[in-house]
């Protein structure tokens, strides 16, 4: 059984925070069962993008939305975010601001 993505976000954003890092929720979907982008903010204005898509192997794994997991400007992430919640408005959007961003991704 899988947990609900509301309870998923909501690990995310207590381990960031337990850790004294940025963790917000820019947008809330479907409790049970929305879908996840993960934004990674860095320091300089730019994010990378990731979702959550099923392996060939079996099970979920994390993947950016661009090659190499390369950053984008914000306003890049921004407007893909929009576009995506106006064709899935169950998605779910949060934003980190970690250090330890694999760590996170394991557990999600």
């Amino acid at each position: 059984m899988s947990l609900a993505t509301h309870m998923r976000v909501s690990a995310a954003l207590q381990f960031c925070q337990h850790r004294g890092e940025g963790a917000y929720v820019l947008r809330r979907g479907d409790r049970t069962a929305g879908a996840i982008l993960l934004r990674h903010s860095h320091r300089d204005g730019t994010s990378t993008l990731y979702l959550r898509r099923y392996a060939m192997e079996g099970g979920m794994v994390w993947e950016a939305t661009t090659p190499d997991a390369a950053p984008l400007p914000d306003a890049e992430v921004d407007a893909y975010i929009e576009k995506r919640a106006k064709t899935d408005p169950d998605i779910w959007a949060i934003e980190l601001e970690t250090t330890d961003l694999p760590a996170i991704l394991e557990f999600l």
